[in-house]
Parts: C-alpha cells; sequence; structure tokens
C-alpha cells in the first residue's frame, strides 16, 4: 500500500513540474529576445547537393540554365525551379520577419558585404557547409556566427536551411483505423535555428508544410504550390518565434497573412485540415 502511495505522490509531483520547467524555458526565450534590437537574418539554402552539383560557377541570384546542368532536360528544369524557390525564401523571409517582429533587419547590402570580408557563405554558418545527413539537418557553426555578427553588430541571427521540396501522388494506405487515401499534395520543410550574438541557441525550429497539388485539367501547379508551401514554413516558424517576442504596433502588417485551404479537386478529397502544415516539435530530434 505504501508502495502505491509513494508512486501516486512521485507521479503527480513530476506531472506538476513539467509545466514549471516549460514555463522557465519559455520566460528565458523571452528575457533573451527582449534584448534584441539588430538582427541578421541569413538567407535561406537547400541544404542538399542538387544546386551545388548542377549549377557549379553560377552565382547566387542567377538562375542555372540547362548547359550549367549538362545533364538531362527533366534535371536541368528542376534545378532553375529549386533555384528560383531559394531566391523566393531568401527574399520572403526577411521580408515576413522584419514585418512580423521588432527588430531592425540588417540590409541585404549590408549582409552581402559582411559575407564577403569575411570570405563567409551562408552555409559555412552551419557545420558540414551546411549539407544534410540521413535526412537530418546540419548544426550551426557557433564561431563563424560569433564573426558575423560581431562585424554587423547585430544582437541576433536568424538561419535557415531547407531540404529540397518534395511531391507525392494520392494513394492508399494502411494504418490501425484500417485503409486510408491521401490526396496529392506538396511537401516543404526547414530547419531554423535562431541565435544570440555568442552562436548560443536561444531557440530552434523544424517545420514541415503540406499543400493539396493544383490541378486543372490536366494541367498541375506543382511549382507555384511548392513555392505556397514554402511561405507557410516561413510563416510558421514565426508563428514559434512571435510567442516570445515583444509585441509589434504597426497594422495589418504584423499580422500573418490570411491563407486560404484549398480543396482538393479530385474525385477522392482528403479532409482540408490533414493538408495544412504539420510542425515538428523543436524540442524534439529531428525526423
Amino acid at each position: 500500500m505504501s508502495l502505491i502511495f509513494f508512486a501516486a505522490t512521485t507521479g503527480g509531483f513530476a506531472a506538476n513540474c513539467q509545466p514549471t520547467r516549460a514555463d522557465a524555458s519559455n520566460d528565458k526565450k523571452r528575457a533573451q529576445l527582449a534584448a534584441v534590437r539588430r538582427l541578421i537574418v541569413a538567407p535561406p539554402f537547400y541544404a542538399t547537393d542538387t544546386l551545388a552539383k548542377s549549377s557549379a560557377g553560377t552565382k547566387p541570384g542567377e538562375k542555372p540554365t540547362a548547359a550549367s546542368a549538362k545533364t538531362d532536360p527533366r534535371l536541368a528544369s528542376y534545378v532553375v525551379q529549386l533555384r528560383e524557390l531559394e531566391n523566393h525564401a531568401r527574399a520572403r523571409l526577411p521580408e515576413r520577419v522584419g514585418a512580423r517582429t521588432p527588430y531592425e533587419i540588417v540590409p541585404a547590402d549590408a549582409l552581402r558585404t559582411a559575407f564577403e570580408t569575411l570570405k563567409l557563405t551562408p552555409e559555412s554558418l552551419f557545420q558540414n557547409n551546411g549539407r544534410m545527413r540521413g535526412g537530418r539537418f546540419a548544426l550551426p557553426d557557433t564561431a563563424n556566427v560569433a564573426k558575423l555578427t560581431a562585424f554587423l553588430k547585430a544582437d541576433a541571427i536568424l538561419l535557415g536551411a531547407m531540404d529540397e521540396p518534395r511531391r507525392s501522388n494520392g494513394h492508399y494506405y494502411f494504418d490501425v483505423s484500417g485503409i486510408n487515401y491521401t490526396s496529392s499534395h506538396v511537401r516543404s520543410k526547414a530547419g531554423y535555428f535562431l541565435l544570440r550574438a555568442d552562436g548560443s541557441e536561444i531557440l530552434h525550429d523544424y517545420v514541415e508544410a503540406l499543400r493539396p497539388l493544383t490541378r486543372i485539367g490536366a494541367r498541375e501547379f506543382v511549382t507555384e504550390d511548392w513555392r505556397e508551401a514554402t511561405d507557410q514554413v516561413i510563416e510558421d516558424l514565426l508563428d514559434e518565434i512571435t510567442r516570445y517576442t515583444p509585441v509589434k504596433s504597426g497594422g495589418a502588417s504584423a499580422l500573418r497573412p490570411v491563407r486560404v485551404v484549398r480543396a482538393m479537386p479530385t474525385r477522392t478529397s482528403a479532409p482540408p485540415s490533414a493538408l495544412t502544415g504539420r510542425r515538428i516539435s523543436p524540442r524534439n530530434s529531428q525526423p
């Protein structure tokens, strides 16, 4: 009897302590972000080898051509799409961070000059030059982060690495509830790290967004769907960051854009809620 009582009381004590630890962690993040005034938003990049191998000699911001890819036309076309999506994310992320947070964002020209002067790249701010291994995102290189933030006199830096977008055709699958069907969709996934000037972590977030595949007749709009999924990942990231930042005043620009959930234009359609995005817990290990 005493053992049962002991187990019950210790279990209740542990359960009561859990919210306290979470609250303390959240309060720490709020305190750290309250001290931030000037923020670097590093250009996000695809942490795979596709662009590096297919666009050797192509400068960032330029579109790889079929000649630069030197492969079959389908891969050359995909490389162009991938570079366009990367450039879109690089323009979208600082814009949305500036709109939804109260921080001063380091201008792109100043950031570009710092990279050139210090001989750094967005990839070199990560270990393993930012490359994924076994489906896992690389961790930040704190030494290079500290160099960049000191040069630009910034209080914090936001780093981002993206996995290549994926497309999944509609298919049946089996789980504990029986046979189910998932509609055609696209996926975007990224890992983000918000660090202090010395490279210590404030928070990290791994975010995955799913979007239904747009199909009108026989035509599919995969690239546009990938772009929307990329935008959704950025907004989901900012949903997490703004939980801890001071409130930004300034009207509608500080709010998350209204996102329309499109129904699947197919005979069998998954519920929209199943394809509106999925967050991977920032405190869990990477998938």
